[in-house]
């Protein structure tokens, strides 16, 4: 009976592949502008997210706000290994946003609140292309909730916590192609939540140098209500292809340590500079708890991943060209944690470099207009059909993956 149940392994072989890969980016425009480079960057309150710890240097009497939007544009191209056929993903945008709050309360403590979206992707392929039954399309989406607070230390020093609430959806279709009826398909989705810790550390010697330290622990998704539908299955296969089924899993989202330094150069130049470290090594196997649907017995089933953890290194630079009008800049590499033989067209990633640009405009002593653009581009990446492997569910070929990522938002203070 095992053996029927194995249908459902393509269904979550991507998603396990996407992992490697589908952080959305820095959670605000102004950190967007750098890199992502801010884990010791106090320029702007969207590092609260990064680092907890920065929260205790603003202990001024101000009400900070910040908050915007993003729309974030991944786009791979497949060229298969026995056709050589190029296929484009179709347009798919990734919405996302961000809001963050914070206040002293008293000389020493501060307390914030942050809301991203810090992990996501979506993933269309044209319905008709080459590898249809291995995915056509596939969403993924999470939103953290982050209330925090921090001490100063010291004039030098501040240390932060915030607590993680998390909530994800996943939803993927693909294509029965082994049927006559064109429509023959199956869908699956899920939701779920878990939650975590965000601990951080801020530093400074003298006036020009500063350091930042920052653990996130990693978040399991627990999702119980998922649920799988096909439709076009001849009735002679319903017990291989379920009209409908149950399902539970869990998406196990990384831990990271981060370190950053901050240098002014000059009395207008600041630069930046980030490590980090992704514990993608967790996702080393998925596990499904299948529920019984009609002739197919509940199950459970588990793959290995064997991931493993990935290094990301990023630099950023701001320089305030007037008392209004600030420019910035980032470069950044991000390390692969999914070898060959798990790329999935789900999701491709790849070893990346990338760039970005940014804007910050004071309208108003009180209103800042942020905004940023960042492109990164992956490495050609080779993906072999393994037939000798049916839990491992792929289309031979190479793919490149660019990403486009743009986010407007304002700060305010009063």
């Amino acid at each position: 009976m095992r053996a029927r149940l194995l249908f459902l392994l393509p269904l979550f072989s991507g998603l396990t592949a996407t992992a490697g890969g589908f952080d959305s980016g820095p959670q605000g425009a102004r950190v967007l502008g750098l890199g992502g480079a801010s884990t010791a960057y106090i320029g702007s309150i969207a590092g609260l997210s990064v680092n907890p710890g920065l929260l205790g240097q603003w202990g001024d009497s101000l009400t900070r706000l910040s908050f915007g939007g993003f729309g974030q544009v991944r786009r791979s191209s497949f060229i298969g290994q026995d056709t050589y056929r190029r296929t484009d993903q179709d347009l798919a945008v990734l919405p996302g946003g961000y809001f963050y709050a914070t206040r002293a309360v008293s000389k020493r403590v501060s307390v914030g609140l942050a809301l991203t979206s810090p992990y996501g992707y979506h993933t269309k392929w044209p319905d008709n292309w080459e590898g249809r039954s291995v995915i056509q399309e596939s969403q993924l989406n999470t939103y953290f909730a982050q209330p925090t607070v921090a001490f100063k230390l010291n004039d030098n020093f501040s240390a932060g916590v915030g607590f993680v609430y998390a909530f994800g959806k996943y939803s993927q279709r693909r294509a029965l192609g082994q049927y006559d009826d064109a429509n023959a398909s199956y869908r699956l989705s899920s939701s779920g939540s878990g939650y975590g810790v965000n601990l951080g550390l801020y530093g400074r010697s003298g006036d020009n140098l500063a350091f930042g330290i920052s653990y996130r622990s990693g978040v399991k998704l627990k999702m119980n209500n998922g649920t799988i539908s096909t439709t076009g299955v001849p009735t002679r296969d319903g017990a291989l292809y379920p009209e409908s089924a149950g399902f539970k899993t869990q998406i196990n989202l990384p831990s990271s340590l981060s370190v950053g330094l901050a240098d002014r150069i000059t009395k207008n130049l600041l630069l930046t500079f980030d490590f980090t470290l992704t514990g993608w090594s967790t996702l080393d196997s998925l596990k499904l708890d299948v529920a019984a649907s009609g002739a197919a017995p509940a199950q459970r089933l588990s793959t290995a991943r064997r991931y493993e953890d990935a290094l990301a290194f990023r630099v950023g630079a701001e320089y305030q060209a007037s008392p209004k009008l600030t420019l910035l800049g980032g470069l950044n590499y991000d390390e692969s944690p999914i070898r060959d033989e798990y790329i999935n067209p789900e999701f491709i990633d790849a070893n990346r470099i990338g760039a970005s640009a940014g804007v910050s405009y004071q309208l108003t002593p009180r209103f800042a207009l942020e905004a940023a653009y960042a492109f990164s581009y992956g490495q050609q990446r080779l993906a072999r059909a393994n037939p000798l492997n049916p839990t491992v569910s792929n289309i031979g070929g190479s793919y490149r993956t660019a990403t486009n990522t743009a986010s407007i938002g304002l700060a305010v203070a009063f």
